[in-house]
Parts: C-alpha cells; structure tokens; sequence
C-alpha cells in the first residue's frame, strides 16, 4: 500500500470514530463517585493521538450498537496523556495506554490491554456485564 493511500484512508477514519461511544471523562471526582457504587465501570486509558485507541473507541461503539445489554455499563475515559502517570494508574499498574479496566466497587475484575480485536473487546464486555 502506498504511503499517501494509508495516510488519507487513515485520517478518513478518525473524525467517524472519535467519540464513538458515550463515556464520562475521568476526573478524580467522577471516579470518586463511581468506586463506591455497584455500577460496573469500565476505565478506558486512552490517547487521542493514538490509532490503536481509536479503533477500541470503534470497536465498543459497535458492540453497544449490537447489544443493547452494554448500555447497562459505564464507559469513563482516562486521558493518558494527562492521568497516565496519576496516582490512580500506578496503584491500578496501567504501564500503558489502550488498556481498558472492568472495575466494580473500585476493584478491577478484567483487564484488556492493547488488543484491537472485537471478539476480545466484546469478551471484556461480557466479562463486566456478568460482574
């Protein structure tokens, strides 16, 4: 593949992908919130600069379209570029960004790290769907 075709069909991709999916923004009063309740939540360390998050972006917005039980879930993004090296992602041992955490009553159930595969994602989101 050419250079110019990668680069331009790539580019084509982003604006339809970038906030695919509803999710709160991380921010240590959201999470605070969220740690101390049933709700499932799923942690999303993500960078906006980064194809690999974008695609997982993608790939949940396409399982919620699918499934409908997914809705149940709650998505937060953390910003790796601004929490990557927060407290919170050296006690949860995030070494890296597209890494995707199911978390109830802030404890971690499954983890996903850089793996752009829908039956992997979608296997994640059974796993937190059944937590």
């Amino acid at each position: 593949m050419h250079r110019r075709t990668f680069l331009l069909s790539t580019v084509a991709l982003i604006p339809a992908i970038a906030g695919a999916y509803p999710a709160e923004t991380f921010t240590p009063d959201v999470w605070r919130a969220l740690r101390t309740t049933d709700q499932v939540v799923i942690l999303n360390y993500r960078a906006s600069w980064s194809i690999t998050c974008q695609i997982k972006a993608n790939l949940i917005a396409e399982a919620l379209a699918d499934t409908p039980a997914y809705a149940n879930l709650t998505f937060v993004d953390v910003d790796w570029d601004t929490f990557g090296r927060a407290q919170l992602t050296e006690r949860l041992k995030v070494t890296r960004r597209s890494t995707l955490l199911v978390m109830k009553n802030g404890e971690e159930i499954a983890r996903l790290v850089n793996e752009p595969y829908a039956r992997k994602v979608r296997a994640l989101l059974d796993t937190a769907l059944a937590a």
